[in-house]
This record gives C-alpha cells, sequence and structure tokens, in this order.
C-alpha cells in the first residue's frame, strides 16, 4: 500500500510508534490510486494508538487494501517500550502480531481462452499469521523510525500458486522541524521503502506549518535503481508520482486532511486522492505532549 500522509500516524508502518505522541488517538485513512484506471488500487486503514504505562505504548492497525482481483486485510496488535535516553531523547522498540487475509477472485478474472487449466474462476483465500517490528526514535522536534512488515515471509512460503507469497519490507524514515518565525514552521522528510525485488522507492516530503494550524506541503515519490533486481524489466525502474497535501487542525484535537498526487510516467493521465481523519482524545496536556503533534 502507498501512503502520502504516513507523516501523521506513522503506526501503520512502524509498530514502535505507539505511545510516542503521550496521547490516545485514533486515526482513519482513504486512499486510491489512478483513478478511472480500471482495477486500481485502494486502500483502507483504521488505527488506535496511546499510552498505557508509563514507558510502554499499545496499538490497534486495521488495513484493507485492493488492487484489481486481489485483496488485503490484515489485523494488528502492536505494543512498544519506550527508554529514555536523555532529556531530549526517547527510544521505542516495537513489536506487531496479527493476522493477514490474501484473497483472490477469479471470478472476476477474464481469458481469451475458455476454462483456461492456469487461470484459477473461482474465490480463493488464505488467512496467514503475520508480524512487524521497528524502532522509533525521536525528540519534541526530530524523529526517525527503522521497521520491517512480514518478518516470517520466509519462513511461510506459499505453495499455493492462487496466491501469492508475502513479501518482507523494510522502511526507513526521517524528519526535523524547524523554525522560520513566529507563525511558520518548515518540516522536511524521507521515507525509504525497500524490499530488493522491485525498484527501491523514496518518498521526498516538505511542509509547512502555519500558527500551528495548517500544515500545507508536497511530496515526491520515485523510483531509484539502486537495489533493484537486475532482472526486473526496464520500464518499472522509474515510478514517479507528486502529491499535494494539506492537513488542517480543526480543533485542538481534531485534523483532517486531505492529498492529491499526479502520477508524472506512464500513468500521467489518473490522479489520485487521499483522505484522513485523526482524533486526540480530551485530556490534560502538557507542552511536552502537544509537540509530538508535528510527527
Amino acid at each position: 500500500p502507498q501512503y502520502n500522509q504516513y507523516i501523521f500516524n506513522n503506526l501503520i508502518l512502524n509498530p514502535a510508534y505507539a505511545g510516542t505522541k503521550g496521547i490516545k488517538n485514533i486515526s482513519a485513512t482513504y486512499s486510491t490510486q489512478w483513478v478511472g484506471f480500471s482495477g486500481a488500487p485502494s486502500t483502507r486503514t483504521l488505527s488506535y494508538e496511546g499510552p498505557v504505562l508509563k514507558n510502554t505504548g499499545l496499538g490497534v492497525h486495521l488495513i484493507d487494501d485492493k488492487i484489481g482481483v486481489q485483496s488485503y486485510q490484515g489485523l494488528f496488535g502492536s505494543y512498544a517500550h519506550r527508554v529514555i535516553l536523555n532529556e531530549n531523547f526517547t527510544l521505542s522498540l516495537g513489536l506487531a502480531v496479527g493476522a493477514a487475509n490474501f484473497t483472490l477472485d477469479g471470478t472476476r478474472l477474464l481469458t481469451e481462452v475458455d476454462y483456461d487449466p492456469a487461470i484459477t474462476n473461482v474465490y480463493v483465500n488464505k488467512i496467514r499469521f503475520d508480524s512487524k517490528s521497528g524502532l522509533f526514535l525521536n525528540s519534541n522536534r526530530f524523529y526517525t523510525g527503522f521497521s520491517v512488515s512480514g518478518l516470517l515471509a520466509d519462513v511461510m512460503k506459499s505453495n499455493d500458486i492462487e496466491v501469492a507469497s508475502q513479501s518482507r519490507h523494510y522502511y526507513l524514515t526521517s524528519g526535523y522541524v524547524f523554525d522560520l518565525n513566529d507563525d511558520f514552521k518548515f518540516k522536511p522528510s524521507f521515507l525509504l521503502k525497500e524490499d530488493f525485488k522491485a525498484p527501491t522507492n523514496i518518498d521526498l516530503t516538505a511542509f509547512f506549518l502555519y500558527k500551528e494550524k495548517i500544515w500545507i506541503g508536497t511530496s515526491l515519490r520515485t523510483g531509484t535503481a539502486h537495489l533493484r533486481n537486475k532482472d526486473l524489466d526496464a520500464s518499472l525502474r522509474k515510478r514517479n508520482a507528486l502529491a499535494i497535501m494539506t492537513e488542517w487542525y480543526i480543533k485542538e484535537e481534531l485534523r483532517i486532511g486531505y492529498s492529491y498526487t499526479v502520477t508524472t510516467s506512464t500513468l500521467k493521465n489518473y490522479s489520485g486522492h487521499e483522505i484522513q481523519l485523526g482524533y486526540f482524545f480530551p485530556e490534560k496536556m502538557t507542552p511536552k505532549m502537544k509537540t509530538p503533534r508535528y510527527f
């Protein structure tokens, strides 16, 4: 799945993020790519996370991802343990476990030859155990995280050619918040995604925050050839897209975000949209608790 506004809810990528904000919050995302293109990907997520004890965070994350006749549903519970390194930095170690349901709807497949034995014409699904792990280091203005999904991908191979095997994915992200003046803050960040099979995927993002209320930014997503599989088709080596995003704190505890994506490669005639809603549960908040909402 591709996310533009992962910056405001890193739990969808990294279980170590649970509880780092210091307050309980819930977030929902709906993302659709290449609107109007048959079988285009769409993703829905719902997550909740927050602190439970002084150094413990818990979270739950649901995902529904579809592309063509394939779909994936996952439910994960996350545990994070935070270690205070010094007065500025905290390191969080996280683990998520759950179940994933992989589905192929063969009844929607079209073939040139009737009753092609190589192509299924039935509905197939497999439920598998799944897990993720991660690290998240942050201060009031800086953060960096590393996480791995599909930890058992090499162990739980699929013998069923109708349902694809899991693939382990690696995520590395980091960002920093700068003060420009009394009204504006600037936050550059990046996200690197890798599975050592497809092209390395990098998101470069620049956000401006106005009066602690409105985020406006842009993100460039590009595929690079640094760690790609040498057997990969040359047409897949560069996959570029540009996203324009905004996030608005309607109230102190309520935010809404939207992003518009333009693909700059072959699918440039098809745009993408993403909507995100977030809610912080009201409670007594210290200034130190407010700053983590930057990320």
